[in-house]
């Protein structure tokens, strides 16, 4: 059985878009060190070890809701609890898409019941993930989703936007747009000659989307985006590749500013769902799903680039041997990385919910990867992590079938050199 009559192909088409201090800088931050941004001390004390062995406890239920339950995201709350968001709606991609929040506690096992956080009437709010700051601040992203029939064809439009709040989630500012798009299709949308959207003066129409949370660096906010030019859905194998880039906003206020990583690098590869980590000694760790095809619904290895001058440049991508979708990057406090994604096989006829871990930096990571849950033929994933203290991991992700939101606790055991 296939996992794709799972998927709407479609849906994956017009998404991929491109035609023709404690817990400060990542969602993960509840003990020392977590985030990005520990300190070198913490790693004195902790000395890094060279091996690690991952036990996984029985997995737990945290919501239920009804409709299509997707893309989870966790960050620490100021009392130790947990905030939560994932997208609840009718089927896998419809207008009924909103974002949902719940709270945990401090354990991850006990949830409140679930509150609307955004709802755009008519458009599909989707993917979210949230941030704790430096300052203690929560920020959610997440990208708005609206196709729209343009003459004899769809034209479909996507962008990233953010809240934020300052009382640990409980109230929110209003929306706004982090990427340069729009989201209505504008005066004089056609496809050209060459079959790509164009607006009524003849310039592209660009797309964007997220679905991993901002880092929150000495500089600025820094979100990882993926898109490019609005897909021509009557030829996409036509359509250029999808392309990753980092909107940046100086100093956490202002306007955000595009930051192509490798522009042109792969042009017959297309780059999606990009995840940034910034590690404490200023290693800028990004990873990405691939597709490899004619389409973005195609199979492709996990990739990774590695920043050492503060994304200024980026090492040529590496794809890491097994097929990964939206990855997750977190920090132990002594060093060790961690990324959970979900992993399809080749053939894209079976699933699970997986985990790697590196000891150096993400030079290496422990492959195969720990597989943490079987889906069969169903999607689920999505992962978020969050460290409950030094030695346990919490991860949430989406279930077989998008019908529950799903926690599970990683005991990790460290192995030292004697």
């Amino acid at each position: 059985m296939s996992i794709l009559r799972f998927f709407p192909w479609l849906f994956f088409w017009m998404l991929a878009s491109s035609c023709g201090n404690p817990d400060t800088h990542r969602h993960d931050g509840g003990v020392p060190d977590a985030g990005a941004d520990g300190d070198a001390d913490a790693d004195i004390q902790n000395p890094r070890p060279v091996d690690v062995r991952i036990t996984a406890g029985e997995p737990f239920l945290i919501a239920q809701d009804g409709g299509h339950l997707a893309f989870p995201s966790i960050a620490r709350r100021s009392d130790g609890g947990w905030i939560l968001v994932y997208r609840q709606g009718s089927t896998h991609v419809d207008a009924t898409g909103r974002i949902v929040k719940r709270y945990g506690s401090p354990d991850g096992r006990t949830w409140s019941e679930p509150e609307t956080l955004v709802d755009t009437d008519g458009i599909d709010d989707r993917d979210p993930s949230v941030a704790r700051l430096a300052d203690g601040r929560l920020v959610v992203t997440w990208f708005q989703y609206r196709p729209q029939r343009v003459g004899s064809s769809t034209l479909v439009l996507h962008e990233t936007f953010f809240v934020e709040s300052a009382d640990d989630g409980v109230t929110w500012s209003e929306p706004v747009q982090v990427t340069s798009g729009v989201m209505t299709a504008p005066d004089g949308a056609h496809l050209d000659s060459g079959g790509h959207w164009v607006d009524g003066a003849g310039d592209p129409i660009v797309v964007h989307a997220s679905s991993a949370p901002l880092v929150d660096t000495e500089d600025g906010w820094v979100l990882p985006n993926y898109g490019g030019q609005a897909l021509n859905l009557d030829a996409v194998a036509s359509c250029r590749r999808s392309e990753v880039s980092l909107f940046v906003r100086p100093g956490g206020a202002g306007a955000w500013t595009e930051r192509p990583v490798l522009p042109g690098a792969l042009p017959n590869v297309w780059l999606q769902e990009p995840a940034l980590l910034v590690t404490p000694e200023g290693r800028w760790i990004l990873q990405a799903r691939t597709a490899w095809g004619a389409t973005p619904s195609t199979m492709g290895h996990l990739a990774q680039s590695i920043s050492t001058d503060g994304g200024a440049t980026w090492s040529p991508w590496e794809a890491l041997g097994f097929v990964g979708h939206a990855p997750d990057l977190a920090r132990a406090p002594n060093g060790v990385l961690f990324s959970a994604f979900r992993e399809i096989d080749d053939a894209f006829t079976q699933e699970w919910v997986s985990l790697m871990a590196s000891v150096d930096d993400a030079a290496s990571w422990r492959t195969p990867p720990l597989r943490i849950a079987d889906c069969g033929a169903m999607e689920c994933g999505y992962p978020s992590l969050g460290f409950l203290d030094s030695d346990h991991l919490l991860m949430v992700y989406y279930g077989p079938g998008g019908t529950a939101i799903e926690g599970v606790v990683l005991s990790l055991g460290w192995i030292y050199e004697n």
